[in-house]
């Protein structure tokens, strides 16, 4: 498969998040994944941009979050930076899904499903930016040229 790939900077407005879901799924409609990798894709970029908005600025606070989804050979590489509040998602403690609603603490469902289906997701923090990296491997083996009938 030839390498392709998305990029998108948003503000830290709530406002946003819409217009920024229909920019992926535009390019996920020109770009066709396998759907295991299309559905971490948009997963992915509306959890942890939502959360990035939500926690990661202070109210006053104008920030820049920028995505980046490459394809490249039988891998995608989703790529999150920000410039908000440091926080590492490897370090979130697994959610409680065993316990009754009642029980349970309130959030980090999303970071562990992120977690549990991408094969690999590493945290840095770069230049005063949040850096998150989810690795998918696109398998089958898969092509995104479509084939003509």
């Amino acid at each position: 498969m030839s390498e392709h790939g998305f990029h998108l900077e948003v503000r830290n407005d709530p406002a946003a998040v819409s217009g920024a879901c229909l920019e992926l799924t535009q390019w996920l409609v020109e770009h066709p994944l396998p759907p295991e990798a299309d559905y971490l894709a948009n997963l992915a970029f509306e959890e942890l941009l939502t959360n990035c908005i939500k926690y990661g600025y202070r109210d006053d606070q104008e920030g820049l979050i920028e995505f980046d989804i490459r394809v490249s050979g039988d891998e995608l590489l989703f790529t999150i930076r920000d410039d908000g509040a440091p926080f590492n998602p490897m370090e979130s403690p697994e959610p409680e899904i065993d316990a009754s609603l009642e029980e349970r603490r309130v959030g980090g469902l999303g970071i562990h499903l992120l977690r549990k289906m991408s094969d690999r997701m590493e945290y840095s923090y770069e230049n005063g930016r949040n850096v998150v990296t989810l690795y998918k491997r696109l398998t089958p083996p898969f092509d995104s040229d479509p084939v003509s009938v």
